[in-house]
């Protein structure tokens, strides 16, 4: 099948062939004009390259300043630090996952009561109070992890929402690196689960251990977390906890001053007020424990 020839009425520069050519005198030397070729565009290598190194080097400042985060850990702490009780017990839901993120956000250190359910879950709950405060009609060691999933936690003020439980595992995933966790460990059984998702979580240095078990507290030590001893304190020595692993101790305002002198980091169990907890802490004091922060060290920021 044969090709069409396109019929073509205009040369390249766009004449018509029926136009007559242009006139030109014989004589004079003026050329006949030549319709204007546009200019080649020109690639200016060293400017190109030059803005290349300017985003690389906003690239780099925007990635260090906003992309960047210091991770919180027990030595970076910068006493007076105030841990919150069960998340702040009388403030919050005991052991409520909004307790333990408002603690965060307002600069305290979520401190839960650790215990284990019946199928194993490590979950965030005291079992002397888990009982009455979730109305439960049997105990934390014998529900599962779903069933606990399924409570809700009384407030412990009125005129207040209820709190959502929370397990271990997502409580560490919540909040681990923005703060220093101080889960309090009763036994080996919780121990064990506990320590391992802190060590796989690579948090062993924002994390310390509240507990009077001698087991528990080697455990943590052999696993390079911090351990604070939580038993009576005036039937024991500083260098008595210090060979059991122990690295803190908590201890009442009065024997704060003596303790202090140790190489044990020194918690107060009963300051009262933000006045007291600073001369708590001229004492040596390395920080409180406290069901209610607010009233401890009192959050700059405005609270429901």
């Amino acid at each position: 099948m044969s090709k069409k020839k396109r019929r073509l009425d205009k040369d390249r520069y766009g004449r018509s062939f029926t136009d007559p050519l242009p006139s030109v005198d014989p004589e004079s030397r003026d050329r006949v004009p030549v319709p204007d070729r546009p200019e080649p565009k020109r690639f200016n290598a060293p400017l190109w390259a030059g803005g290349v190194v300017v985003l690389l080097v906003i690239g780099v400042v925007a990635v260090n300043v906003f992309g960047s985060k210091d991770r919180l850990t027990v030595d970076s702490l910068n006493p007076p630090a105030v841990a919150a009780l069960d998340g702040g017990s009388a403030v919050y839901p005991a052991n409520s996952k909004r307790a333990f993120t408002e603690n965060v956000k307002f600069g305290y250190l979520p401190a839960p009561t650790l215990t284990a359910l019946g199928d194993g879950t490590i979950v965030a709950a005291n079992p002397e109070t888990a009982t009455e405060s979730m109305k439960l009609k049997k105990g934390l060691d014998e529900l599962t992890a779903a069933e606990f999933a399924d409570a809700t936690i009384t407030p412990s003020r009125k005129d207040t929402e209820a709190g959502k439980t929370i397990t271990w595992d997502d409580l560490v995933d919540e909040v681990g690196g923005d703060t220093v966790i101080m889960p309090a460990i009763d036994t080996a059984e919780v121990a064990g689960p506990a320590l391992k998702t802190i060590t796989e979580a690579e948090l062993t240095d924002s994390t310390i251990v509240r507990t009077d078990d001698a087991e528990v507290a080697r455990a943590a030590a052999d696993a390079d977390i911090d351990a604070m001893f939580t038993g009576d304190y005036t039937k024991t020595s500083p260098d008595d906890l210090s060979g059991a692993g122990y690295t803190a101790v908590a201890v009442a305002a009065d024997a704060v001053s003596s303790w202090a002198e140790s190489d044990l980091k020194v918690w107060a169990t009963d300051a009262k007020n933000k006045k007291q907890l600073d001369n708590l802490a001229d004492e040596g004091a390395t920080g409180a424990l406290s069901t209610n922060p607010y009233t401890v060290l009192p959050s700059e920021m405005k609270t429901d």
